[in-house]
């Protein structure tokens, strides 16, 4: 079962989803959700750990993913990007080279658009090789505050 959590951030209100002790989803409030929306030990956990992220007493998550969802090649690039540390940023090419297809820095924009988990797997620590920011679903201000966030803590 999946157990929904609503969370408010600086950001603006958050779901926050988990399947026994892993995270299947962070992001914006879904209208469709299945499951309950309850307040678990594990969903407080991880909100708490974001409340510390974001009084800036928090550089990295103790969190389990699960994903539900997303292709081979998503899989990897999310996995590629939780791998950024705090403060750092890559470009798309970047990591489209460490998962090993340096070509495909445009499906690695795709993938994280399709990021079920976002703050915690860090998708906005990745920006373009000019240091242009896109992305981040067209909510660039979001991208910039936690850009800024972690640039200013570091």
């Amino acid at each position: 079962m999946i157990y929904y959590y609503q969370y408010s951030s600086p950001l603006g209100d958050m779901m926050l989803a988990s399947l026994d002790q892993t995270i299947v989803y962070c992001g914006q409030p879904l209208a469709n959700d299945e499951g309950i929306k309850e307040e678990t030990p594990y969903l407080r956990h991880i909100a708490r750990q974001l409340d510390e992220y974001f009084q800036g007493k928090r550089t990295c998550f103790d969190v389990t993913f699960q994903f539900l969802n997303g292709t081979a090649f998503q899989q990897k690039v999310w996995q590629a990007v939780i791998q950024i540390p705090y403060g750092e940023t890559r470009s798309y090419q970047e990591i489209a080279q460490a998962i090993g297809h340096p070509r495909a820095y445009r499906a690695v924009g795709s993938a994280l658009r399709e990021c079920p988990i976002s703050i915690l797997i860090p998708c906005h620590r990745v920006i373009s090789a000019s240091g242009r920011l896109g992305g981040y679903g067209n909510e660039i201000d979001k991208k910039l505050f936690l850009l800024r966030l972690e640039q200013h803590l570091c």
